[in-house]
């Protein structure tokens, strides 16, 4: 159980826990990737730079985002490491060159003892890092890894709640480290098919008929009950955690589906289940939701089709779904197709990037203050009667507003709703720099996304470094920008470029401590 030396531990252990819970809105998420998967991306793009796959720009944009990433990082290492790594940053970065070794070699130091780096930066008694920096450098850095979120969630849980030895942060820090340090584990998986694909030469090594499953099943204490199988796998995956098993697991069955799909015409089920040897219950398939929520579409009554077609709208809106449960390379190819489809410019194709993230930090300000009104309604029974009175979620958002900047301000339970109030608090204060970092947060997550993309489709790339990590972090927001563009069209009827320009002006002259002007930026 946690045992806090200072206050900003409490903070950081709830900011955890809610960036691996799978119920945390889009807007106190994790929205890019941490240092050394960043760094490894940039090493990656430099390979791809040489093979005309990516433009030179990519290695400034990068280098001066890793710039950003390490200045302010424990997890970077001494002063002088810092130093030698800024060194190769500033370099022109050549593949297979001097600085590339360099920062190859840096890199994976920084993985090696990044979070060990951080145990010991909470244990300062001053010159701590903010508590916000510190939660979201150490989560990114263990789901980059490719620990599940799931998992994740509940190994932090039992620690900070339940384990009954009290322990500092740091030292739970340092737990993780060790697990982080150890060998990914070979799990066996089992995947159940109601039909069977056709294959020129017969069954693959690894397959089981139905009575090879059941006892299969019998034998690792799972339930064959309900079950009528043609057919089953026995794949043999590699993964830090039970449940990135079955997610590894599940992109191979997307494989099959693929590869069966071309090859002869068949649509083969599949029982939406995967069993891991050693697990007490099979993890659901449907696994890999990655958050897209295009809401207006249900709040506009534009689910069914229309008599009158949503033209480019509704094309982007099919090749978005692709985004939220496809394989991750189409998920990728289909994401970044929707957004320059609706936001690009005949010369600028990755300018579309900048433009959705304007729309995300638009929005920002309303999506927290809303979540923050229904908390407080039930928390202070004196503003109960004034949310009552509230039309639409504006009024809502402008009621917290204006209680967040009066003298005292409202109080919440949770450390992580605390620290929400503690963020609009800042905002309201001075919008215009707060909206455009947000902004720049956000431009970074739809940019790597663009640069995944151009690997997937122009170089066949579908295992590239930050493939699943940039889906993981852009999805979300992808559907928030996209949330405000549906809204923009069917109810101002405003093409998605007018929407970008209103929010572009909306963030340039936004003046401070305006309350009304922070939840209207796109009215």
């Amino acid at each position: 159980m946690l045992q806090p030396v200072n206050p900003d531990e409490e903070l950081i252990a709830a900011r955890l826990l809610e960036f691996f819970s799978a119920a945390t809105p889009w807007h106190r998420g994790l929205w890019n990737p941490g240092l050394a998967l960043t760094l490894k991306e940039l090493l990656e793009a430099s390979l791809a730079v040489r093979s005309s796959v990516l433009h030179d720009d990519t290695l400034k944009v990068l280098g001066s985002t890793c710039l950003r990433l390490s200045g302010l990082d424990p997890g970077a290492g001494s002063e002088a490491r810092v130093q030698a790594l800024h060194q190769c940053l500033r370099s022109p970065l050549r593949y297979e060159g001097l600085d590339y070794y360099s920062l190859r070699d840096l890199a994976n130091e920084i993985e090696a003892q990044y979070l060990q780096r951080w145990a010991d930066a909470l244990r300062r008694t001053a010159g701590r890092p903010k508590a916000e920096r510190a939660a979201r450098s150490m989560a990114a850095h263990l789901l980059d890894l490719g620990f599940s979120p799931g998992f994740l969630h509940r190994w932090w849980k039992f620690r900070l709640e339940y384990e009954g030895q009290s322990k500092s942060l740091a030292d739970m820090v340092e737990e993780a480290h060790t697990m982080a340090r150890r060998r990914h584990q070979a799990y066996e998986a089992l995947i159940v098919l109601l039909s069977s694909p056709r294959s020129k030469s017969g069954y693959p090594p690894d397959w089981l008929n139905s009575s090879m499953i059941s006892q299969w099943l019998k034998s690792h204490s799972f339930g064959t009950s309900d079950l009528r199988p043609a057919g089953g796998l026995k794949l043999a995956v590699v993964a830090p955690d039970a449940e990135a098993a079955a997610e590894l697991a599940g992109e191979r069955v997307d494989s099959l589906l693929a590869r069966a799909a071309v090859a002869t015409g068949e649509k083969i089920d599949v029982v939406q289940k995967v069993w891991i040897a050693g697990e007490k219950k099979p993890f659901s398939m449907v696994r890999r939701l990655r958050g897209v929520r295009v809401r207006a579409l249900y709040r506009e009554d534009r689910i069914y089709p229309m008599a009158t077609p949503d033209g480019i709208f509704g094309a982007a809106i099919e090749l978005l779904s692709n985004l939220e449960s496809s394989s991750p390379s189409a998920a990728v190819a289909g994401g970044w197709a929707a957004i320059e489809a609706l936001l690009s410019e005949a010369d600028d194709r990755g300018g579309a990037a900048e433009r959705l993230a304007a729309l995300v930090a638009c929005s920002f300000p309303r999506a927290e203050l809303t979540v923050l009104s229904y908390l407080l309604e039930k928390a202070e029974p004196s503003l109960a009667g004034a949310f009552a009175a509230c039309g639409e979620n504006r009024d809502r958002a402008r009621l917290v507003a204006r209680a967040i900047r009066s003298p005292g301000g409202p109080t919440l339970k949770a450390s992580s709703d605390r620290a929400a109030l503690e963020r609009m608090n800042k905002l309201l204060r001075q919008p215009r720099k707060t909206l455009e970092d947000i902004k720049l947060y956000a431009a970074d997550a739809f940019t790597r996304l663009y640069r995944q993309r151009n690997l997937v489709l122009h170089w066949g790339k579908t295992d590239a470094v930050a493939l699943r990590a940039s889906l993981r972090t852009a999805a979300p927001l992808v559907g928030a920008g996209m949330d405000r563009i549906a809204h923009g069209w069917y109810v101002n009827h405003l093409r998605p470029i007018e929407l970008a320009a209103r929010a572009r002006v909306g963030l340039s002259t936004i003046p401070d401590d305006d309350i009304d002007a922070c939840i209207s930026l796109l009215d």
